[in-house]
């Protein structure tokens, strides 16, 4: 049962990545080129965390981290939209600033 939950939790918190990642895009802490460059040390951080998380198991080490690296992606995606909304928006109040 305890396994149970951990699981649920940790997959619970993983699952809050691009949410998260949207937020830090607009409030512009976050930008897609950051999470682009850093890429291959999230994957190695992705494993480390699943192997800390999981049990001594390979198969369940990469349960967790195949949705987390897919999420990751994810995240960097919707970090460029963010973005590139955020820049529209801004471009439209600059215009709307200048009449």
């Amino acid at each position: 049962m305890a396994f149970i939950r951990m699981m649920l939790l940790a997959f619970g918190i993983i699952f809050q990545l691009p949410v998260a990642s949207f937020f830090l895009t607009k409030m512009r802490i976050l930008k897609p080129r950051f999470l682009r460059k850093s890429r291959r040390v999230a994957i190695v951080l992705i494993f480390i965390a699943a192997a800390v998380l999981t049990p001594p198991d390979v198969f369940t080490q990469l349960l967790m981290a195949g949705p987390l690296i897919l999420l990751f992606e994810i995240s960097i995606w919707v970090s460029v939209f963010a973005s590139k909304n955020r820049r529209k928006i801004e471009e439209e109040t600059e215009k709307e600033q200048n009449l």
